[in-house]
């Protein structure tokens, strides 16, 4: 009935298999998990995961080049055997002993559509990680940790696959994009495709914890490849025109091309990138947070 599909690049998933594999076997119900490593360059991990096949339930796919955020998610859809697919980030954990149980009880409520979605959320820990890793926590706790009733009012807006559960048909209806290879919204585009198709979507409260926390450079990098991609999008002639209504950075940036702002944005970023870099690596503000990431846009539009 359920295929559990975990991408994998450079993380240890046994605690996690391992929690889901016996929530799944005491659920009663037809299961497989399938992992994808990516072809992550820690070898340590690689082996500590291969033990994972052990399980009659486990199949473990090593990639031998690097696939990608989008390619591997597909491949993973293409080899499941059940209707129903739960996408799972590789550094989530599950914190709830109910967790496969909401989601089965959620998928029996959606039946009756042949295509559907199911978002569980995401969530982070409470404690304030070490300052290195603030700014992602910082945003992942403003903008990411929701409450179903919240993700609901913007359905599609909050499509993402750290924690969802997909109808097979659907998801290769769909897929993701396989020509943005590097990250960032992949997601993004796929929700946007999503409401187009006016797909059920029912927002859930079943977070998991999403624990592999950026440093706060490699979040700010993360930022500017995923506007890269953003841009790559918003210029193709083809392109969900939902992408270009509903994205608020885009939205932000036609407003501002109206007055002649993005000249200006250029040269902020360009005087003071570093130094706001240092200020939200030292104190995370949404604002300029907000702010970098549309300076930025300006520089590579």
């Amino acid at each position: 009935m359920l295929s559990v599909l975990i991408p994998i690049y450079n993380h240890d998933v046994n605690n996690l298999v391992t929690t889901l594999d016996q929530q799944l076997t005491q659920s009663g119900i037809p299961y497989e998990i399938i992992l994808a490593d990516d072809c992550s360059d820690n070898l340590d991990y690689r082996k500590r995961n291969e033990i994972l096949s052990r399980f009659a339930s486990v199949q473990y796919i090593q990639n031998q080049s690097n696939m990608g955020r989008s390619k591997i998610r597909n491949r993973l859809a293409d080899a499941a055997q059940y209707p129903y697919l739960l996408f799972i980030d590789c550094d989530a954990t599950v914190q709830h002993q109910d967790y496969i149980k909401k989601n089965l009880e959620a998928i029996e409520k959606m039946q009756k559509e042949p295509l559907f979605v199911i978002n569980g959320g995401i969530a982070y820990q409470a404690e304030k990680p070490d300052s290195k890793y603030f700014l992602r926590w910082y945003y992942g706790k403003k903008r990411e940790e929701e409450s179903a009733d919240k993700r609901a009012s913007q359905p599609y807006h909050h499509f993402t696959p750290f924690n969802v559960v997909i109808t097979k048909s659907l998801f290769q209806c769909i897929n993701f994009d396989e020509s943005l290879t590097s990250y960032g919204h992949e997601d993004t585009l796929f929700g946007c495709q999503l409401k187009e198709q006016e797909i059920p979507y029912l927002h859930i409260d079943n977070h998991l914890i999403h624990n592999g926390l950026d440093t706060n450079e490699e979040f700010l990098k993360k930022i500017r490849v995923s506007i890269g991609n953003l841009t790559k999008l918003s210029e193709d002639q083809n392109i969900n025109k939902h992408l270009l209504e509903d994205n608020k950075l885009l939205k932000a940036y036609r407003s501002c091309s109206i007055i002649g702002l993005p000249f200006f944005l250029k040269l902020i970023f360009k005087k003071y990138q570093t130094r706001i870099e240092q200020q939200l690596c030292e104190k995370p503000s949404m604002f300029l947070l907000d702010l970098y990431k549309l300076c930025y846009l300006a520089t590579i539009k």
